[in-house]
């Protein structure tokens, strides 16, 4: 696969220096136990649980704004200097297979959020013609590369015969489609719905499309270690998380301008994200095993293990979680 980075971010070393002054364990502030968690400025139910008096009551939750990236969000993690992180569950798979038994993803919000989009004037009306093109994309091993990789081969399309050119950002990658130099993102969202509504581009297929049903997105990892000390926290998280994200649910109209602000995108992007089908809501905030299993097995078919990795499936079938979310959702 040939790639070129448009624009090349560590992110290690600032999400290490950001996170330095956290670490929960066993400490406590004004009398709470203290949560350490880390979030990206993204479509999720984080600016509602940020306001949960029900979680805020209970804990000091230190809420640490991690832009560079879920790799480095998840070293410090497994580091002991956040105890959980909003990301995505499929990327957060791949990460983690690298360091077992450090984390797992515990509770889902949204489904989807992955979409491949076209310029208008490209020509390509098909996925078979997604071939010998220009493609933007966020990073060489994130969700949003992956799920199109896994869409094009399965359409019997080889996606090594594209160049790809990584751009870091959401908005990065608007830009460069619309600039002509790519012809091709393979986006998430709201940037992808935000290509559609400026009338740059068409949407080709999305996650669902690529692995035949709901997509893993993101969600709640967990420290391991932090968990066996704190289930009932793990748990209260889980629980406002829910909350958050029936809100979200039941009242759009409320919760799309917050979202909104909160990943400093429009509107009518986030608005559009949902009404279209880019970005759903799972039928159980439990975590898809069998999905992220699905899922897994092609993204390992194409070489997306990583170096040392010999059994991604195999680490797959444990990491998702689900007793904890099961437990919460019962008690509803």
């Amino acid at each position: 696969m040939s790639k070129r980075y448009l624009a090349a971010t560590t992110g290690l070393a600032l999400i290490m220096s950001l996170v330095a002054g956290c670490g929960s364990d066993s400490s406590e502030s004004a009398g709470k136990p203290t949560i350490d968690i880390g979030y990206f400025p993204v479509i999720s139910p984080v600016p509602f649980m940020q306001e949960d008096s029900e979680l805020n009551d209970k804990y000091d939750v230190n809420w640490v704004a991690v832009e560079q990236g879920l790799p480095g969000a998840a070293s410090a993690l497994a580091a002991g200097r956040l105890d959980l992180v909003y990301g995505n569950s499929f990327s957060a798979t791949i990460i983690f297979s690298q360091s077992p038994e450090q984390a797992q993803f515990i509770g889902q919000s949204f489904v989807n959020e992955n979409v491949t989009v076209v310029r208008k004037d490209s020509g390509i009306t098909s996925i078979d013609q997604i071939t010998n093109r220009d493609v933007v994309a966020s990073g060489e091993s994130t969700a949003s590369t992956i799920y199109f990789e896994i869409g094009l081969s399965q359409a019997g399309v080889d996606p090594n015969t594209n160049e790809y050119f990584i751009a870091g950002t959401g908005s990065g990658m608007v830009g460069a489609l619309d600039s002509g130099d790519v012809e091709v993102a393979a986006g998430y969202v709201p940037y992808t719905a935000d290509m559609v509504l400026k009338g740059i581009g068409e949407v080709i297929f999305d996650a669902n499309d690529a692995i035949g049903g709901p997509a893993p997105g993101d969600g709640f990892i967990a420290s391991t270690e932090w968990m066996s000390e704190n289930e009932e926290a793990a748990k209260d998280v889980l629980r406002s998380q829910f909350r958050a994200t029936d809100h979200i649910k039941n009242a759009p109209g409320e919760a799309y301008p917050v979202m909104a602000e909160f990943a400093d995108a429009s509107e009518e992007a986030v608005r559009y994200s949902f009404e279209s089908g880019m970005i759903e809501f799972p039928d159980s905030y439990v975590p898809d095993t069998g999905a992220l299993e699905k899922a897994i097995a092609l993204a390992d078919e194409l070489g997306f293990a990583p170096e040392g990795v010999d059994d991604l499936p195999g680490f797959a079938s444990g990491f998702f979680n689900t007793e904890l979310a099961e437990s919460v959702e019962s008690e509803q």
